[in-house]
């Protein structure tokens, strides 16, 4: 049985306004525990296959595998999952949930998830970029459930860990009217300012994890004067390229930028080649994360995965971060032997040899009328046979290799 059973709604769209008015009321506890005993406690999954909106939200719910490694690099500490969806990436946090969403449709689910699951926090439908918040819901835990309420505003405060997967190149049309850190965010992509807004609720020693498109690292403009800044003000710590299609509705390349005060430096790793190919999408095992987790913790680098670079040589590079730049995966193929080429050739050298003279013997034996035996005449002098012995200096070709 699924969602729109459970919940005794006919139409998909139906569904979000009736999971949410149920949570709010007498039956939620009873309705929780049925949707949990019957499995749904992906509720991600389901979203994103049925309701999720990619054309005009730009909805590319976190894989696992990034869930996993974004968890695993986070510091001890609270918590703020900015953007965050259906919270999957808060779930894998195994910490008090902060989340904060813009979608409407989005909420109940998050909601939902986060009380079958029994996840305590708070979950606020709110715009971070514009920093407003809308609605905010107080879940408290009830044996191996929660159960939400809607409370007063919560606001954003200061946070040891700002963890996000936002919407890519989202349009951002009155962004003059909220500047950040002294910049106007481009209105045709708002990349640095959802990571700009995470800064600012970043505790001094905090860490900030976010998903993002490739683009950022090397786009000019704007972009490239926010980019120089958090640069020259050491606030990047590493750069974590992932594999290509990862995620279910998007091809969109993408990597985990990690943003920390007084940065030494900039950690570079390449994992695109790590993972395995499934039905839909391809994956990270777990050996190709703890090759991530183990690279980030020490910082080490591993000859054509990752690279320890200085401010001094990013600046080297115009302040372009892009992740060839700083780690080569080439693998340079080996040269063949000469004397493996020379065998080769001399190989083809007779085989050609033997067509022509099967090819020539061939001809012997057509006819045709004056004319045809001219062309046959002419294709025989182009096949005429060679001396079996061909001459190498003053060596023949054995003695020679």
């Amino acid at each position: 049985m699924g969602l729109l059973e459970i919940f005794g709604v006919k139409e998909s769209y139906k569904l979000p306004d009736k999971i949410l008015e149920i949570l709010l009321s007498d039956q939620a506890e009873q309705k929780i525990q049925e949707v949990r005993n019957r499995g749904h406690t992906e509720i991600r999954d389901i979203f994103q296959e049925e309701q999720g909106d990619r054309k005009n939200l730009k909805q590319d719910f976190t894989p696992d595998c990034i869930c996993t490694i974004v968890a695993r690099i986070m510091k001890d500490g609270n918590c703020i999952d900015m953007c965050s969806g259906t919270g999957a990436l808060s779930k894998y946090t195994g910490k008090e949930i902060n989340e904060y969403e813009y979608s409407e449709r989005t909420i109940p689910f998050a909601l939902l998830d986060a009380c079958v699951n029994g996840i305590t926090g708070t979950i606020n439908r709110a715009d971070c970029l514009r920093n407003e918040i809308y609605e905010s819901y107080r879940l408290s835990k009830r044996g191996n459930i929660s159960i939400p309420e809607k409370v007063g505003i919560i606001t954003m405060g200061q946070y040891d860990n700002v963890i996000m997967n936002p919407p890519y190149s989202m349009k951002f049309q009155d962004s003059e009217k909220y500047p950040m850190n002294d910049f106007i965010i481009p209105k045709s992509k708002a990349d640095f300012g959802f990571i700009l807004r995470g800064m600012q609720h970043l505790k001094e020693d905090g860490r900030q994890i976010a998903v993002l498109p490739h683009g950022i690292l090397f786009r000019g403009a704007q972009e490239g004067k926010i980019r120089k800044w958090l640069i020259e003000n050491h606030m990047i710590s590493a750069v974590i390229g992932v594999p290509d299609k990862l995620f279910l509705n998007t091809q969109i390349p993408v990597f985990l930028l990690v943003l920390e005060r007084y940065s030494d430096d900039v950690l570079f790793i390449d994992a695109s080649k790590d993972f395995v190919k499934k039905a839909a999408q391809n994956d990270m095992e777990e050996e190709h994360i703890n090759k991530v987790i183990e690279t980030f913790q020490k910082r080490k680098e591993v000859e054509r995965y990752s690279h320890v670079a200085s401010y001094e040589e990013i600046k080297e590079n115009d302040f372009n971060l892009n992740i060839p730049r700083y780690v080569d995966t080439f693998i340079p193929e080996p040269l063949p032997d000469v004397k493996e080429i020379l065998c080769n050739l001399k190989a083809i050298d007779e085989e050609e040899s033997k067509l022509k003279e099967e090819i020539y013997d061939m001809l012997d034996d057509l006819t045709g009328n004056k004319e045809d035996m001219e062309f046959i005449k002419m294709h025989k002098s182009i096949l005429k046979k060679k001396p079996k012995e061909q001459e190498y200096g003053q060596m023949s070709f054995e003695e020679l290799i």
